[in-house]
């Protein structure tokens, strides 16, 4: 069992959650939500820093009175200003390994943490951000997003024909077309609505009311930075890289010695097979008795040996003596020389598809292209008329 807590502050709440890394689709072991800057209030960033320590250090001690131990604390805060005072405000605290999660990170997590989506790929899901509504097209099993737009809620979600024909619009330009439409965190009152454009649309429906997503997506993607794995690269700053890199340096070393028998042994067997097939067919057995010796001739002629230009025979060991000429370079005018090896061609270039153009007015006012997408994200082309970056949500 391996716990990690996730923290999350949006516009109107502070939510932790403690998950199981393990077993994530089991959802949170334990949750809490507190509500902040509800009634149009919004609290100076210092005490939104100090609220998210102290309900890190709440949620921990909830934790530790059922035995359970958070390794990870994942934070997601989507105000920039409190961002910068989050080191300051844990450093106080007993918390050691904590992660500034990005908010579009902790939903990919969440998504594949959700048991009703498995194996399902590519979808469309939308959740609110503020005054906007956020459509993006995810592919769950890649952890990857293809294109993401902002749309006025109040227009978007004013009746189903347009929530229909918004759909109709961004399933025709997407290939593979999206299977299931996802609403994260959307109000419980256009459940219905969603259900009837996402069924006009071809698409199937999944209803996430879940109100700790955010913070059970911290917490999943802080466990998995934190973690070494032998089949994944650590993470930078998660205190397992020189283990790792001492691994890989103590394998090779433990079979040193059995490469150098090994190799050692291929060579004894090359230099008897080079002694057999070099020695003539007729040459005689080397005594030490002395009165042999004297009478046997320094070269044998071997009868099958070819005639050079002047009608001389002339012997392998000649040949083998001849300067110039070493075993392998008379291997190679033998004919029995490999030939050099075959370079394949580079990969073709990968183009990446054009972003998004905005869509038309019709079916709902698309407000600009949205979030920042990772680097698998299309790149914008002359044609797109407005495809700026904008805020993270």
């Amino acid at each position: 069992m391996r716990e990690s807590l996730g923290i999350a502050l949006d516009s109107s709440s502070i939510s932790t959650a403690l998950v199981d890394a393990d077993t994530p689709l089991l959802g949170s072991i334990d949750e809490f939500r507190h509500p902040w800057g509800e009634g149009g209030s919004v609290p100076s960033a210092p005490s939104s820093a100090r609220a998210l320590a102290s309900a890190a250090d709440v949620a921990i001690e909830r934790a530790s009175r059922s035995h359970l131990h958070p390794t990870s604390v994942g934070v997601t805060c989507e105000r920039a200003d409190v961002r910068d005072l989050l080191p300051e405000s844990f450093s106080s605290s007993a918390i050691g390994n904590v992660e500034l999660v990005n908010s579009l990170d902790a939903r990919l997590a969440y998504l594949r943490s959700v048991d009703a989506l498995a194996g399902v790929s590519p979808i469309l899901a939308f959740w609110p951000d503020g005054s906007e509504t956020v459509i993006a097209a995810i592919d769950p099993i890649a952890g990857t997003i293809d294109s993401a737009h902002r749309y006025t809620s109040a227009e978007l979600l004013s009746n189903s024909a347009t929530f229909t024909a918004t759909l109709d619009t961004i399933v025709a330009e997407r290939d593979p077309v999206p299977k299931m439409l996802v609403a994260m965190g959307a109000p419980e009152q256009t459940r219905q609505m969603s259900a009837v454009a996402a069924e006009r649309s071809g698409l199937g429906f999944t209803f996430l009311g879940e109100r700790t997503q955010l913070a059970i997506g911290a917490a999943l993607v802080a466990a998995a930075r934190s973690t070494p794995t032998s089949a994944a690269p650590l993470a930078v700053g998660s205190g397992g890289a020189a283990g790792g890199a001492a691994g890989l340096i103590a394998g090779p070393r433990r079979w040193t010695p059995l490469m150098l028998i090994s190799t050692l042994l291929v060579l004894g067997g090359l230099l008897i097979g080079m002694l057999f097939t070099l020695a003539p067919d007729n040459a005689s057995t080397a005594t030490t008795d002395p009165s042999i010796t004297e009478n046997t001739p320094s070269t044998t002629v071997d009868e099958h040996q070819p005639e050079n230009e002047s009608g001389d025979h002339r012997t392998e060991s000649e040949n083998a003596d001849a300067p110039g000429l070493s075993g392998s370079e008379w291997g190679e005018i033998g004919g029995s020389a490999n030939p050099p090896p075959l370079f394949s061609p580079p990969p073709p270039e990968s183009f990446l598809p054009p972003c998004d153009p905005n869509f038309p007015a019709a079916p709902a006012g698309l407000r600009r292209s949205d979030p920042d997408i990772p680097p698998t994200s299309p790149s914008p082309t002359p044609d797109a008329e407005d495809c700026t970056p904008i805020r993270q949500g």
